[in-house]
């Protein structure tokens, strides 16, 4: 019955991007400082290697995109490119390798990135044979307006970026890791998330749009989405979130990642519903989880028995051959009480699984509280029976 431990993945996900942050720094001062990479690369002599302050790439009023200015062939290695301004700019089938962007505006027309690679795999060391460095790039307090196509953007680090109308198409964005981030809005178009992890992150709006399918795998991991103005148009965009989400998880065959996103789904949904469906959507959240949480028939179960226990005393008991309700409850000492709850307690047991009576038996006031809790208790043990196969299933 395996689920989705949210703590424990964004422990996971943090000492990844630790030891992500370390390979980086190391493989980066090495290159740097002997000016050697592979020969599959020819590192650009005006960009590469340096720091690069308030740059402009591009530049002017919004273009449409087949107008950008574009820069082709370009392999840019271990650069950091500090408060520079892309706009309306073009990279074409350019290759950064182990850059670093800091405070960075993505603006204008925007910047595509078509064909690209943020990401050095060949290890530089002897042997390599099945070694790779994964010398990945990083962009820190960026406001990007981009798009990505047919590009390579495993391992890349999105760290407290704000992220807006920006594109993901085709590319393969593995392992990425996006973290204290704010995404205004962020399109997925047939790529690859394996093992991508976004966490801390507000989301105002993640669409997939695929032809095809996007691929997830079990590590692929979206962290809750912490609301901030609870109104209406938050509720409702949260759980799109997590319904897009989910049916992404359900197209690859990981139904218990769909089922914990299902549920996230559907608590957030609650908050808007009218009157009546939101009854039924509360009595299905703490009856079952929504058929996610087994554990939550138990605790709705043992619930209907207690409170049925101290019905049955108010509205009356037959107990030796008398009728006592919470008329007589004042007149009797505490061991008393005690006696007759357990008396009651064990007739809410009897007709909550429908097993019969012991000495206690309803008086005529409670028949009807008898059968409510009788046919609750049928319907409580097939929804129970029912949560549980599921996930022992899945």
């Amino acid at each position: 019955m395996a689920y989705i431990n949210f703590k424990e993945e964004k422990d996971v996900a943090i000492d990844q991007l630790y030891k992500r942050r370390e390979n980086n720094r190391k493989l980066i001062n090495s290159i740097s400082t002997s000016k050697t990479i592979s020969k599959l690369y020819s590192p650009n002599e005006k960009y590469s290697y340096k720091n690069h302050n308030e740059i402009v790439f591009g530049g002017g009023h919004p273009k449409w995109e087949e107008d950008l200015e574009e820069i082709a062939d370009l392999d840019i290695a271990c650069a950091t490119f500090n408060k520079c301004i892309f706009s309306n700019v073009k990279f074409l089938r350019c290759k950064f390798i182990g850059c670093v962007f800091n405070d960075c505006d993505f603006i204008g027309g925007g910047a595509l990135f078509e064909d690209c690679s943020f990401v050095k795999k060949e290890s530089e060391d002897k042997p390599n044979l099945n070694v790779d460095d994964n010398l990945s790039c990083e962009f820190i307090n960026c406001n990007i307006y981009a798009k990505f196509f047919l590009s390579s953007l495993e391992f890349i680090i999105f760290d407290n970026c704000e992220i807006k109308e920006t594109k993901f198409d085709l590319c393969d964005v593995s392992s990425a890791i996006v973290i204290n981030s704010n995404i205004n809005k962020m399109f997925i178009t047939d790529s690859n998330l394996s093992g991508f992890k976004l966490l801390d992150t507000y989301i105002q709006d993640l669409e997939f749009k695929d032809k095809d399918k996007s691929k997830l795998d079990e590590k692929t991991f979206f962290d809750k989405i912490e609301l901030r103005k609870k109104d209406r148009d938050e509720y409702e965009g949260v759980y799109t979130i997590y319904e897009n989400i989910a049916n992404k998880f359900k197209e690859n065959n990981l139904t218990n990642n769909f089922g914990e996103y299902y549920f996230l789904c559907r608590k957030v949904q609650r908050n808007v519903l009218k009157p009546m469906p939101k009854i039924f959507s509360t009595v299905g959240l703490l009856s079952s989880g929504y058929g996610e949480r087994p554990i939550y028939a138990v605790y709705f179960s043992l619930g209907i028995i207690l409170i049925f226990s101290v019905l049955y005393l108010l509205f009356g008991v037959v107990l030796n051959g008398e009728i006592v309700n919470f008329y007589d409850l004042y007149k009797i000492s505490f061991k008393e009480l005690l006696t007759l709850y357990n008396e009651s307690l064990n007739l809410s047991v009897g007709m909550f699984a429908g097993v019969g009576l012991t000495e206690a038996q309803p008086s005529p006031a409670s028949y009807m509280l008898s059968n409510i809790e009788m046919l609750i208790g049928i319907l409580m043990m097939g929804l129970g029976i029912g949560a549980l196969v599921k996930k022992i299933v899945r």
